[in-house]
């Protein structure tokens, strides 16, 4: 009898940690974290095509975005698709694409988390040697796969009640997992 009442214990145990882990998920998923998965190389080399990822998204409501962080947005033609894009122009900034590289106030960016040779080139929205001025609420983002990733070059500004996190860790596959600090890692 008393084996009977100790499965029973470890059971309800069991079944309470199942609940209160249950509940701490459903929270954070719908208030302060979301799990994606990177579909296709647009962020190649930094993020892979099936890695998944946590986007928290509390602190993009209190902490202005900086340049270089990695972000979760919704599409801002397809609202039901999700994108990750690095921010790479800020509000009231200008942007400009000359002979390949990304200027911000008519200086050069400096975009150490590229692969060596990646050229910026133009697209219907951001031309080459034509100075934009991003509005305010606005932000500028970019796949780090220049040559493969569609972003505000082909679609223009994203407003920012479009960006819902940043990305914060990639969790699989395990031998890949690491922290994303500021947007750089």
């Amino acid at each position: 009898m008393s084996f009977v009442k100790t499965l029973f214990k470890i059971l309800l145990d069991l079944l309470e940690v199942i609940v209160i882990a249950t509940g701490v998920f459903i929270v954070i998923y719908f208030f302060a974290g979301r799990l994606l998965e990177v579909t296709g190389d647009s962020m190649s080399p930094n993020f892979q095509d099936k890695e998944q990822l946590i986007a928290e998204k509390v602190s993009v409501n209190f902490n202005p975005l900086k340049r270089g962080e990695v972000v979760i947005l919704r599409h801002p033609l397809e609202n039901d698709r999700l994108l990750i894009k690095r921010v790479i122009g800020l509000p009231g900034e200008t942007i400009q694409l000359l002979n390949g590289f990304v200027y911000i106030n008519e200086s050069p960016l400096d975009e150490s988390y590229l692969a060596p040779g990646t050229v910026t080139n133009e697209q219907n929205f951001l031309q080459d040697a034509v100075k934009n001025q991003i509005p305010d609420n606005s932000y500028v983002v970019m796949g780090d796969n220049r040559a493969r990733s569609t972003d505000s070059r082909e679609w223009g500004y994203v407003r920012k009640d479009l960006i819902i996190g940043r990305a914060f860790v990639v969790f699989y596959p395990l031998d890949k997992f690491r922290i994303i600090e500021n947007g750089v890692f």
